[in-house]
């Protein structure tokens, strides 16, 4: 396969959800300002962290070294029809695309 850019549908074809671990989670909240895609939330009748928007995860793995107590792990079997392992992304020979080497092409 020829090098190219991740595009949108790459990226969402390798997110998989995350999953918080609710009897070691201590509710210290620190994953809520970690995430960038506010995929933890507090659940309005618990009122505990949860991972509410896992899909939305991008696997930054923020959230994983900001939890005190290693609550959170990223589920790499979890069932997601569009889940593709990172193994099979780098596989894929993705490359920076770099528009300045193009720009005679053009």
């Amino acid at each position: 396969m020829s090098p190219r850019c991740m595009n949108e549908q790459d990226m969402r074809s390798t997110r998989v959800p995350v999953a918080l671990d609710a009897a070691l989670c201590t509710d210290c909240r620190k994953c809520l300002d970690a995430c960038p895609t506010d995929v933890f939330q507090i659940n309005v009748q618990s009122q505990r962290v949860e991972a509410l928007y896992a899909r939305d995860c991008h696997v930054c793995f923020l959230c994983v070294a900001d939890c005190p107590v290693g609550a959170i792990k990223v589920d790499w079997d979890a069932p997601n029809p569009r889940h593709r392992s990172v193994y099979d992304v780098l596989d894929m020979e993705l490359v920076p695309f770099d528009a300045r080497a193009h720009a005679d092409e053009a």
